[in-house]
């Protein structure tokens, strides 16, 4: 019983034993480059100013945060990232551009189980689905790629197995560079719309000639697209394989060029590598991507654009060629709200944009504040504008009435790809000074000097009349004396602005008035001379002359006087633009 026992146990062991070593022989293959970069970019699209990138790699989890921009031109766009899922969850649809190689080179197991789970790939389709097969075995070297399936979503799907089923190996030449950089070249230029990624099923050998479709120009289509490429490399079962185009074509799938995953066969269970490889394609791209959503403060484009982002946690920078050419449009222009007094000369209010900053706002020739009548506009002095709360402080070159007021703007807009400007105007109440009262200061400040005018008429009539009621004082004097007293003739050879010269003589009697009003003996248009500027008196004794208050000052012999001052012959006066000689006239030179 013991013997039996120990048989039974060394069979068991050596039927584990076996499996084991059978599971280690069918699970040998190149380990992909995805899975010891701790960070991949796979794909990014968008419109400005969202932009989805599609991320996997050995770290990648929900909970990586990613900053980053878009730089390109000299200009950039910085991106804040705004939710994080697994592809799975996200929703989206995917893509499959698939091209299979159906020559005699490949190995026919792998072939065909290729083609199964083509077709389950086909079947598990949803509606946002897509996926487009090509076979890329030719009859010549110049020949193209032929289309077996082109369908979205659940519809025909039953057809499209059936159309997978019928592909067969056959003689003909692979045209598989030739293939790629056709598809490839759709997206050289553009980003897809919807996740896209190519799914290249081969033994990595070409026979593909022609222009641009050398080893080196498929390498460069497989680096400049903007879609990755997922690679499947079969068996090679051609008695004489081509090494070189097969390691070419390795070496541009790799992560670093194709952006996808790619695997090559080595050893083991030949169908159950193909179908182990496309369950981990099924989990890479749809468990283990994450779709980061990120978000510009603006959606203004960029030209050449190169995607940066690094991972906040680790510090990991990432980069990748992106097209950011497309842009969602936005019409909503920033808008003013809050207007409220700060000081007795001043307002804030806040101005703002539920997608980008504001242009213009920090220039006090951009704002135009008026009176809701339209009779004042009132002068904006200074603007202080923070582009962090977005308050605006206004400050006006003096203090507001009291009053309804509109706020308009020019020049004012988001910093968006259509630039869009406030055009709308914006009314508000101001508690400020009493209009009426303040009027009334200004009237005085402006016309003072025609009320002291009419004050001194008012006095001057007074006093007259005054004087005309009070009794006069009788007193005797000598004829003779009468005549002489307090009268002489005079000469004032006066040069006026012009420059011309005349003679002037005046016999006075008392005195002798000089001004700008006509109401003086001797008047000149002159703005500089005051309406009466100066007076010459004459008395027995001699004659005087006084300066009456005036603005510019009267001058004898260039000396400003400031009191009655006894005039000399030859003494030359100077007023305004004009110029006086004075001289006295004698009853002999009078005869003359």
């Amino acid at each position: 019983m013991g013997r039996r026992v120990g048989k039974i146990k060394y069979i068991l062991m050596m039927i584990i034993c076996m499996g084991v070593c059978n599971a280690a022989a069918n699970t040998v293959f190149a380990k992909s480059d995805i899975y010891t970069d701790p960070y991949v970019i796979e794909q990014a699209n968008g419109a400005a100013p969202n932009v989805s990138v599609y991320v996997t790699g050995k770290n990648a989890d929900k909970a990586m945060v990613f900053n980053g921009s878009v730089k390109g031109n000299g200009e950039e766009r910085k991106l804040t990232q705004t939710e994080c899922v697994s592809f799975a969850q996200s929703q989206e649809g995917i893509r499959y551009i698939v091209l299979i190689d159906n020559s005699k080179s490949v190995d026919e197991k792998q072939f065909a189980e290729a083609k199964k789970q083509l077709q389950k790939l086909r079947k598990s389709m949803r509606e946002q689905d897509a996926m487009t097969v090509y076979t890329v075995g030719a009859k010549g070297s110049n020949d193209n790629m032929v289309k077996v399936v082109d369908s979205q979503g659940k519809k025909e799907a039953a057809t499209d197995s059936k159309k997978l089923a019928k592909i067969k190996r056959n003689k003909n030449k692979t045209v598989l560079y030739r293939s790629l950089n056709t598809v490839l070249g759709e997206f050289s230029n553009a980003t897809p719309s919807v996740r896209t990624v190519v799914l290249l099923l081969t033994d990595g050998e070409d026979d593909s000639i022609g222009r641009n479709n050398s080893k080196e120009q498929t390498l460069k289509s497989v680096q400049d697209s903007h879609v990755p490429v997922y690679g499947m490399l079969f068996k090679n079962v051609s008695a004489k394989p081509d090494k070189k185009k097969m390691k070419a074509t390795e070496n541009m799938l790799s992560t670093g060029n194709g952006h996808g995953y790619c695997d090559k066969y080595e050893a083991g269970d030949l169908k159950k590598f193909v179908k182990n490889r496309f369950k981990i394609w099924n989990k890479t791209l749809k468990k283990d991507t994450y779709v980061l959503r990120m978000q510009a403060d603006t959606n203004r484009t960029v030209e050449g654009a190169t995607l940066s982002l690094t991972e906040t946690n680790t510090a990991v920078d990432l980069e990748r060629a992106f097209v950011y050419t497309q842009n969602t449009a936005d019409t909503q222009a920033p808008v003013i709200s809050d207007i409220k007094k700060k000081t007795a000369k001043s307002i804030t209010f806040k101005i703002t944009d539920d997608s980008s900053a504001i242009v213009g706002a920090d220039k006090a020739e951009n704002y135009t504040v008026r009176t809701k009548k339209g009779d004042t506009n009132w002068k904006v002095e200074k603007v202080t504008y923070n582009q962090v709360s977005n308050e605006v402080t206004m400050d006006f070159a003096q203090k507001l009435y009291t009053d309804d007021y509109v706020l308009s703007c020019n020049n004012i807009t988001d910093d968006t790809q259509e630039a869009n400007a406030i055009t709308e105007k914006y009314g508000f109440h101001f508690k400020g000074l009493d209009a009426s009262k303040e009027k009334q200061k200004e009237l005085i400040q402006k016309y003072w000097w025609i009320l002291l005018i009419v004050i001194v008429l008012v006095v001057g009539i007074i006093v007259i009349i005054i004087i005309k009621k009070k009794p006069g004082k009788i007193v005797e004097v000598d004829a003779k004396d009468l005549v002489k007293a307090d009268t002489k003739k005079i000469r004032l050879t006066i040069t006026d602005r012009k420059g011309t010269v005349k003679d002037v003589e005046w016999n006075v009697e008392g005195s002798i008035f000089v001004g700008r009003s006509d109401i003086c003996n001797i008047f000149f248009d002159d703005d500089r001379l005051s309406r009466q500027h100066f007076v010459i008196e004459v008395t027995k004794m001699a004659c005087y002359i006084e300066d009456l208050e005036t603005t510019n000052d009267t001058f004898v012999n260039g000396v400003k006087i400031t009191a009655r001052r006894m005039l000399l012959d030859g003494d030359v006066i100077t007023a305004g633009r004009e110029k006086f000689v004075f001289h006295t006239v004698n009853d002999a030179e009078d005869n003359l």
